[in-house]
């Protein structure tokens, strides 16, 4: 359900936005299929529950740039190919796999990026229990500007604020 609940969230965030209708279509699809890439991933990395080795993580790491492999053939109305090889790249710098900063950063990835962040942190991994819906708010709240987008973080912490967005009922519609 993680990349299901990225590409709603993200569709509400770039909503809220007020971005044009096809823009938004277009970010709830680049959600919806973020992680493509992982199929390119050995299954026992993406579901170990423990902590993963150095040379583990480096190979989940390739996902994004996978995902792009793998996409950007395909015509699209929209930037999904390169959406989906930016949304682990951070407004710093420090994300991967190519260390972009600031303004080379899509908006469209900014916006999915926090979904998926906020999704990531709420919920349970193979790995680690859910750290819930507050610490994933605490998280972009104290890394706006640094790691994600003002706008966008201040949008989603809004949605959440209000009780507007209740992840299951959301999936239901």
């Amino acid at each position: 359900g993680h990349q299901q609940h990225v590409g709603v969230l993200s569709r509400e965030i770039a909503r809220r936005m007020g971005l044009q209708k096809g823009e938004v279509e277009g970010i709830y699809l680049a959600g919806m299929i973020h992680d493509l890439g992982n199929i390119s991933v050995p299954t026992e990395f993406l579901a170990k529950p423990g902590k993963l080795t150095e040379f583990e993580y480096s190979l989940i790491k390739t996902h994004a740039e996978a995902g792009y492999r793998i996409l950007k053939d395909i015509e699209f109305p929209w930037p999904v190919a390169e959406i989906i090889h930016q949304h682990h790249e951070r407004l710093d710098g420090s994300g991967y796999p190519r260390g972009m900063k600031g303004d080379k950063i899509l908006r469209e990835t900014k916006i999915i990026s926090v979904a998926d962040v906020m999704e990531a942190m709420t919920f349970h991994r193979p790995y680690r229990p859910g750290f819930g819906l507050k610490l994933a708010m605490d998280e972009i709240r104290r890394n706006r500007d640094r790691l994600y987008e003002g706008d966008v973080v201040d949008t989603c912490l809004a949605i959440f604020d209000k009780g507007e967005f209740v992840w299951d009922e959301v999936l239901k519609s």
